[in-house]
């Protein structure tokens, strides 16, 4: 994998999570692009490029946003480690497999948001509820197949099938 394209993807997904923050929520809540990042990286990298992306793209998402450090990057870890480890057995450009693994995962870090604002909130103002979360796991699971299918157009920038094979 190119890291340099990991790096140009990571800027424009955080940059396009931000902007679109206020602009594109329904009822405050805006898509996960990050988490739709993660799955598209998931689904093509190899194994270990694909868990250090994912990891990497959850820190920067951690680092530009107000919740605490570690949250976003645990969370995409354990999402991309379920993708990764299903990717041999579902064809990896159809739209079902990315609208089951944007479901998925959506619902998988709305348990884990829910599961930490109820042991650790952030402040008294801000409560995470079903409410939230089901909103967020409609929209991004919505938005999966146009943006993901966007992101596999732009599989051979990464050369992810390059550092996977040798030639002897």
């Amino acid at each position: 994998m190119r890291w340099l394209t990991f790096f140009i993807l990571a800027y424009l997904i955080l940059g396009f999570q931000l902007g679109i923050g206020a602009s594109a929520s329904y009822r405050g809540v805006a898509p996960d692009l990050v988490l739709l990042a993660v799955i598209f990286l998931s689904l093509n990298a190899p194994r270990q490029p694909a868990l250090l992306g994912s990891v990497l793209l959850g820190a920067m998402q951690d680092l530009v946003s107000l919740g605490p450090l570690g949250l976003f990057a645990f969370s995409y870890g354990i999402i991309s480690m379920l993708v990764v480890g299903s990717v041999e057995s579902v064809r990896r450009t159809h739209p079902l497999t990315h609208l089951s693994f944007a479901f998925v995962g959506a619902c998988l870090l709305g348990m884990l948001l829910i599961v930490h604002d109820y042991f650790r909130p952030v402040s008294a103002m801000s409560h995470i509820g079903p409410r939230v979360v089901l909103v967020l796991v409609i929209y991004t699971t919505l938005l999966a197949p146009i943006v993901i299918g966007l992101l596999q157009l732009t599989r051979r920038a990464f050369a992810f099938e390059q550092h996977g094979r040798r030639r002897r």
